[in-house]
């Protein structure tokens, strides 16, 4: 590995066996320099540059790197996230298409059939669902995630004027979920009030 590879991966930090190749890396060269300790490996095809300056969502972009382009952080994950809920997941939940699949405990796939490039935050190396999405996925997992919990976000994320409730229901509408907020919607302003 030259300086400018190592410059690279530094950079990003947390990358896959993909990203090393296009750098010119090979998946041999990569096994020799996790064997020399000077790069750390995650995951299967997942490694990290132990230099590298990592946010504190590292585990947001472990589980994207895992999944692929298509993950979305969401459910407990995104809540938590956004501070709308107390007490952190113990798994790292990803939205991710239908056909994704996973052994690893420390992952809680949401297979879901709604596209996953609306309602989108980009992060670095991650994308996390918006608080609007992540709501109205609250709403959608309430038999997952507990009813009290997503109304409990929806409420906090409203009063603490992080979005409206007009923002969540144009959400709803662009993702297909009205029948969720419908469900909800006399608890939601009954308990804003």
């Amino acid at each position: 590995m030259n300086k400018n590879q190592e410059t690279k991966l530094k950079k990003i930090g947390i990358f896959t066996l993909a990203q090393a190749k296009e750098l010119g890396i090979s998946q041999q060269s990569l096994s020799i320099l996790v064997k020399q300790e000077k790069i750390t490996r995650l995951d299967r095809g997942i490694f990290l540059h132990p230099e590298a300056n990592l946010e504190r969502e590292y585990d947001f972009q472990i589980a994207c790197a895992k999944f692929g382009p298509d993950a979305v952080i969401g459910g407990l994950s995104a809540l938590f996230y956004y501070n709308l809920v107390d007490q952190a997941p113990k798994q790292t939940w990803v939205l991710v298409p239908s056909h994704k699949v996973t052994s690893k405990r420390s992952y809680r796939l949401i297979r879901t059939q709604i596209p996953l490039d609306k309602g989108i935050v980009v992060g670095n190396g991650y994308k996390v669902a918006s608080i609007e999405r992540a709501i109205m996925e609250g709403f959608k997992l309430a038999s997952k995630i507990g009813v009290r919990t997503a109304i409990h976000a929806c409420r906090t994320a409203i009063q603490q004027k992080q979005t409206t409730l007009r923002k969540i229901g144009m959400t709803a509408k662009e993702l297909g979920l009205n029948s969720y907020l419908t469900k909800y919607f006399e608890t939601i302003i009954g308990s804003i009030e």
